[in-house]
């Protein structure tokens, strides 16, 4: 897993939280303005560095010994780098076990928490073009749940939330939430005739969208594939005809696109995984929305 980070966020007075691109700066920048205020984008502690190489390539990286500063989740917690840290931060993320209700709840409550944020102005044209929350709270905190014998309490995994400008394929293998603006929808077919769907987001940096195989259909949660095609088209009823744009949370896998190497998909194979504008998929399918 790469180390090399492409943006950070910037904690210098007068600008702080702006998003700063490797590729915008140079040394002279760099050293005279933003060395030693530069932090993870993710919202982690971890200060970043910047580095300019003779043929002009550009990146940032974490300083020495602050690795372990990056969040459990983030891919630059010095935990999870090289082919051995991915191995284990896949494993992290297959051995949350979380039931499809709690999954539900914890996407509303999140969500919800968004969009407070936001006025219906700053919707229709959000600064820098994206949901750009307080990233410091994307992780939920993990919280206590009663034990089948209502005697103990036990600890309920969290679920890691990441805004979709800052998905990269540094995600491949993970299992998270993650939100954004819906920029257009597409409903296919495959050569045995199976539908799938994508939902693309509004996104500057690489390409991200929501997929939906066969297996979000195919389940005791849904009614198959004609109502499956019947909220595909109110969601896209919904993206053509308001005005404002419409925010969607997905919980899935994180997978690289086959004809895009830098693009990335969130698949989500339950109805229970997937909310827009905080509406259920049985709410859109019964357009209450």
């Amino acid at each position: 897993m790469s180390n090399k980070i492409t943006h950070a966020k910037s904690n210098v007075e007068g600008d702080s939280k702006e998003i700063i691109y490797s590729g915008d700066l140079d040394k002279t920048d760099y050293e005279t303005k933003y060395k030693g205020y530069l932090t993870c984008v993710r919202g982690c502690p971890a200060r970043i560095k910047f580095t300019e190489k003779k043929n002009s390539v550009r990146f940032f990286s974490t300083w020495n010994k602050e690795g372990h500063l990056h969040m459990e989740g983030c891919p630059y917690h010095v935990d999870y780098r090289g082919r051995v840290g991915r191995n284990r931060l896949i494993a992290y993320y297959e051995n949350i076990v979380i039931s499809e209700e709690d999954i539900l709840r914890r996407l509303q409550r999140k969500m919800a928490g968004i969009l407070k944020q936001y006025s219906a102005k700053d919707i229709v044209d959000p600064p820098n073009g994206s949901l750009e929350v307080d990233i410091v709270g994307e992780d939920e905190v993990g919280v206590f749940d009663a034990n089948d014998n209502g005697t103990g309490r036990d600890y309920a995994p969290r679920i890691h939330y990441v805004d979709a400008e800052y998905i990269s394929t540094d995600y491949v293998g993970c299992r998270m939430s993650v939100y954004g603006f819906i920029n257009n929808i597409q409903l296919e077919e495959d050569s045995n005739r199976r539908k799938y769907a994508y939902f693309n987001l509004s996104t500057r940096l690489n390409n991200v969208s929501i997929a939906f195989p066969e297996a979000f259909y195919s389940n005791e949660l849904s009614a198959g594939v004609q109502e499956f095609e019947t909220f595909v088209d109110n969601v896209k009823t919904m993206v053509d005809n308001n005005q404002n744009k419409i925010c969607v949370m997905a919980y899935g896998d994180i997978t690289k696109k086959k004809r895009d190497k830098d693009g990335v998909n969130v698949t989500v194979i339950s109805p229970n995984r997937i909310l827009v504008n905080n509406k259920t998929y049985n709410q859109i399918v019964h357009r209450n929305i």
